[in-house]
């Protein structure tokens, strides 16, 4: 009985190697494609740095276009309530200018993006919020029960504050005050959601203060435009309250760029579900328009296994091309506890990036404080989003067909000189095995795997692949993958000593170096943790890293400030002298017990804030002279505040405030 088990492995054994063999040989595919970002914006994806300054985005400009993104997504440009402590604050301006005491950065910096970005083929898009403005607080109203406009727009906007509730000036109206308003009206004459105070976007005052703007970012270099909340800013052919007011703006903008540049504005609008009422195409005709649906109806297909799920999923329109789709929006990112790891997120961008048409916004997400001006992620780098945005951008203009095999969506890319495969396995994933795949347009030949470098092998339209454990394959002909590098912190500030720890993937060579001197260069095997105290030049570490695989390769400086503390409270470190000196006012507002103060000593240029018996607290400034009446209560007439400084960070002892 033995020996006849033992012949019928002996027999299984070598079927298997019969079917392998059975794989066919061929040679690889004359390839000369190089990575490149396509020449229009509308035919990219988009990065959305939430959160980021100008600066931040300039910095890391190299490592978007190596990522893939043709397009980066600024916060509101707008002068933000409060300077822009918080992210909400950028979505309550105060004027229609680009902020000149904003947490992002100035209008210089802006501009200095702009032509930075152009250098490496990017295109900078701005948000902007054109249906409402900042209001004093949750909860204040007029007598008619209509959100308060915050004083601070008087500073900004003076005509449209004074205008507010009468026509004092002869510009009328220049805010709603239809909370009642029907039909269309009910969407465009009253902004519901949140206590903000709705303007008047027939008002022709209104339209030329947006003009004003959409002109300023264009001469900066802006090359499109997101329009926050533009379900709520009616149309020409609204059925109850129209208004030229996307003629008299957008539409006169796209011609100043056209003008200017040649080339056409990208643009689309935020228009969650539908507008009540009204047709897509009232707004289509103007701009893409968000599709915030598409992802959603897919967000169960790896626990149904069902891959035929992908197929289903409906667009807003039939027509791709008009929308815009992401995995997650920032809104649901911080409002939401429920969120996917790096690498589910990358699986539903890789359906969004193969679509074609389909444009693509991917959220570089926030810091878990959602601190402004501080990178929170750096997964938009990761290989397991970049072959995806590099799929996109080689394919982009090609024939594309979907079709289903078993457990796996392929969506195949067929021009008349290159071909390639997204293969996404949402089922069970056995690493071990190759599994066959059916690809009906692709001809027979060697393709590889982007994120791997493994042949696969495509024979009379069967594809043999051997997936990773996330199930994503990306094949096309090109044998070189990227390298990769994860660094712990970057640009950071730091007291005494820091460790950094580097660890590379996919390298033939993987090196680093201090301060520039490229002789002193140290390989990485892998792993190394770097000690930065040693290697501080006048109170700074350069530290450069370099890597190759094949012909692709990566260099990048990262710089780390080391500090020098005081005694006598937590260390503020960084704080322009402007906001030391006589100028201003400077509060502390501490939590538990909530209350402002002047708790705090300035010494050589560092504030030193007693934080006894405090969860957390922020740095605030006021006008010269200002005095807090009720230090009991949050006070509206700040003109600037930090964000919270709370966990972690409080514990640390310090904070540098280099860019407040």
């Amino acid at each position: 009985m033995k020996k006849a088990i033992s012949l019928l492995l002996v027999l299984l054994l070598g079927l298997n190697a019969i079917g392998c063999s059975r794989i066919p040989v061929f040679e690889d595919f004359e390839d000369h494609y190089a990575d490149s970002l396509p020449e229009n914006a509308e035919d990219g994806l988009t990065l959305h740095a939430f959160n980021w300054t100008y600066h931040e985005i300039m910095i890391n400009l190299e490592n978007i276009a190596n990522a893939g993104f043709k397009n980066v997504l600024t916060m509101p440009v707008q002068q933000p309530k409060s300077g822009g402590s918080a992210w909400w604050a950028f979505y309550q301006p105060l004027s229609f200018s680009i902020g000149d005491n904003s947490a992002l950065g100035s209008p210089e910096e802006l501009a200095l993006l702009c032509s930075e970005a152009e250098k490496y083929g990017i295109c900078i898009l701005a948000d902007i919020v054109v249906n409402h403005m900042a209001t004093t607080d949750d909860e204040d109203k007029e007598e008619d029960g209509t959100p308060t406009v915050s004083p601070a727009v008087a500073e900004y906007e003076p005509v449209l504050y004074n205008n507010r509730n009468e026509d004092v000036d002869g510009v009328g109206l220049t805010f709603h005050h239809n909370r009642n308003a029907a039909g269309s009206g009910a969407e465009t004459q009253y902004y519901a959601y949140g206590n903000l105070p709705d303007l008047n976007t027939a008002n022709p005052y209104v339209q030329e203060r947006v003009l004003s703007l959409l002109k300023e970012c264009i001469d900066a270099g802006i090359d499109g435009f997101r329009f926050d909340a533009a379900k709520h800013v009616e149309t020409s052919s609204d059925p109850d309250y129209p208004s030229d007011f996307w003629e008299n703006t957008l539409e006169e903008a796209k011609q100043y760029y056209r003008d200017r540049t040649g080339k056409e504005l990208y643009v689309y609008g935020e228009i969650l579900n539908s507008p009540s009422g009204r047709s897509l195409s009232a707004y289509l005709q103007y701009m893409r328009i968000t599709d915030d649906g598409y992802i959603a109806q897919l967000k169960n297909v790896f626990a149904s296994k069902d891959a035929s799920k992908v197929l289903e999923a409906q667009l807003k329109t039939d027509d791709a091309s008009q929308l815009i789709a992401w995995v997650e929006s920032h809104d649901e990112y911080v409002t939401t506890n429920t969120h996917y790891s790096d690498v589910r997120v990358a699986k539903y961008w890789s359906l969004i990036a193969a679509k074609k048409g389909l444009g693509g916004l991917y959220l570089a997400r926030p810091t878990e404080e959602l601190t402004v001006g501080q990178i929170g992620s750096y997964a938009y780098e990761s290989e397991y989003v970049a072959v995806n945005n590099r799929f996109h951008n080689r394919f982009y203009d090609a024939d594309s067909y979907e079709s289903v095999d078993g457990t796996c969506y392929v969506n195949e890319k067929i021009k008349a000189d290159d071909q390639g495969a997204l293969i996404l396995n949402v089922g069970d994933v056995d690493t071990s095995k190759t599994v066959k795949v059916a690809v009906p347009h692709l001809d027979d030949g060697n393709y590889y795997d982007a994120l791997t470098g493994s042949k696969v092998v495509v024979s009379k339209h069967v594809a043999y692949v051997q997936f990773e454990a996330n199930g994503m394959a990306v094949i096309t002909r090109t044998k070189d993958i990227h390298p990769e590098i994860t660094v712990s912190e970057r640009d950071c500030s730091f007291v005494g000593d820091k460790t950094i720890s580097l660890k590379t993937k996919n390298c033939d060579e993987a090196y680093y170096y201090f301060n520039g001197d490229a002789s002193g260069r140290q390989t990485i095997d892998g792993e190394a943790e770097v000690q930065l105290a040693d290697h501080v030049v006048n109170g700074s570490v350069d530290l450069t890293v370099c890597l190759s695989k094949g012909v692709n390769v990566f260099e990048q400086t990262f710089t780390y400030r080391q500090l020098d503390l005081a005694e006598g409270g937590f260390n503020v470190l960084g704080l322009d002298p402007k906001y030391l000196n006589d100028q201003y006012e400077l509060y502390i507002w501490s939590w538990n017990p909530g209350r402002w103060s002047k708790d705090y000593e300035i010494r050589d240029g560092v504030l030193l804030v007693d934080t006894a018996g405090m969860t957390g607290f922020l740095v605030a400034v006021f006008e010269k002279g200002y005095e807090i009446k009720d230090p009991a209560n949050w006070d509206p007439n700040v003109i600037k505040q930090s964000s919270d400084i709370k966990g972690d960070l409080l514990k640390q002892g310090f904070i540098d405030l280099s860019g407040f």
